[in-house]
């Protein structure tokens, strides 16, 4: 029993040292948390917009002519600039998630932002991988339809076999890029939403 009075004792007097934090101190660590991870969000989408741009340079250094290229369909360059229209919108959104949150005050404000920037990153990914599925059934059949020797020679020789193992090929391609990029989607887009999703549950069981 003396033992256990000791204990007692010497609990209490660590509890007196330990750090009381109010509610509103919660409330700062919770806003400065979730505003970290809307940053990194921010900063991941203009390191994949980087990216992006460097690939469409190398491919312009390797063919100059890339963009003016007569064979290919006007609209794809339509395509392209709204495309980067798009990801640039995201890209502001993002920037405007962060600010909120940073600026925020009120726990119903920061759950608000929260769900509101998950749901950006959402459309954002969904957006993405439907962009990168729509450029791999364009790209495979027009390689394999130059390959063959133009569209008008494709026409006149290509067999229904021949059509219905470039459809599957290109389906079974995309499928599996898209595959690829949803998993690199999820590591990083992904594990930084689960922890914002972790921080709004946290803020909802203080709320109630």
């Amino acid at each position: 029993m003396e033992e256990l009075d000791l204990l007692k004792k010497d609990w209490k007097k660590q509890e007196a040292y330990q750090p009381k934090l109010s509610y509103n101190d919660i409330d700062k660590m919770m806003v400065k948390k979730s505003s970290s991870l809307v940053k990194w969000v921010f900063y991941v989408s203009l390191l994949e917009l980087g990216f992006g741009i460097a690939i469409v340079l190398l491919a312009l250094l390797i063919q100059p002519d890339l963009l003016n290229d007569s064979s290919m369909p006007s609209w794809l360059n339509w395509f392209f600039y709204a495309s980067s229209a798009v990801v640039f919108y995201f890209i502001y959104k993002f920037f405007i998630n962060y600010k909120k949150i940073s600026t925020t005050s009120s726990v119903k404000d920061l759950m608000k932002n929260i769900m509101t920037t998950r749901r950006t990153v959402k459309h954002y990914v969904m957006y993405s991988l439907s962009v990168i599925a729509l450029t791999v059934c364009i790209a495979i059949p027009t390689g394999y339809i130059e390959g063959a020797g133009g569209m008008d020679m494709f026409k006149a020789e290509a067999t229904l076999s021949q059509y219905l193992l470039l459809a599957v090929g290109t389906i079974v391609a995309a499928c599996l890029v898209v595959a690829l990029f949803y998993g690199i989607y999820y590591l990083i887009y992904g594990l930084l939403t689960k922890k914002l999703k972790k921080n709004y549950r946290e803020l909802k069981q203080l709320k109630s």
